[in-house]
């Protein structure tokens, strides 16, 4: 099994993209996975594409995820937080990822923070691609984990 490891995309898909094309991911024709080890999104403005391409390799069992900090935060921000935008989650970007993955606007959010934070527990990146997440990643030789 070959592996194919990144860390940090922060929604930067189409760069992400390109780093696998160039690695030549996806012409690899043997067995391979690709790992992240965490922070998907966060800053970058693609994260409804990311999300997509990681529902996709989720389905076809070619990806591993390790949970980041940034996941933490998605799930504080639309949970323990309420969907108040705290000056963390804006700093952070984590705001503006759950703003991308809603569809809701800034102005809607601010109002109806709750009706916000409803909408973000609903997205797949959420409700399937968190859970699918792993505190590390182990193989015979190495031990892959999301360094802070």
């Amino acid at each position: 099994m070959k592996y194919y490891v990144v860390s940090d995309i922060h929604g930067f898909y189409s760069e992400f993209r390109s780093a696998l094309t160039a690695s030549g991911f996806f012409e690899d024709t043997g067995p391979h996975k690709l790992v992240v080890l965490g922070d998907l999104f966060d800053r970058g403005h693609e994260a409804e594409e990311l999300q997509d391409f990681i529902l996709e390799r989720l389905e076809r069992d070619e990806v591993i995820l390790v949970r980041g900090n940034h996941e933490d935060l998605f799930v504080d921000l639309v949970t323990t937080d309420g969907g108040v935008a705290y000056k963390h989650h804006k700093h952070n970007g984590t705001y503006d990822t759950a703003l991308q993955l809603t569809g809701i606007t800034p102005a809607e959010a601010f109002v109806r923070c709750f009706a916000f934070a409803e909408a973000a527990q609903e997205t797949p990146y959420y409700q399937r691609i968190i859970p699918a997440m792993r505190d590390y990643f182990e193989t015979p030789n190495y031990v892959f984990v999301h360094g802070w």
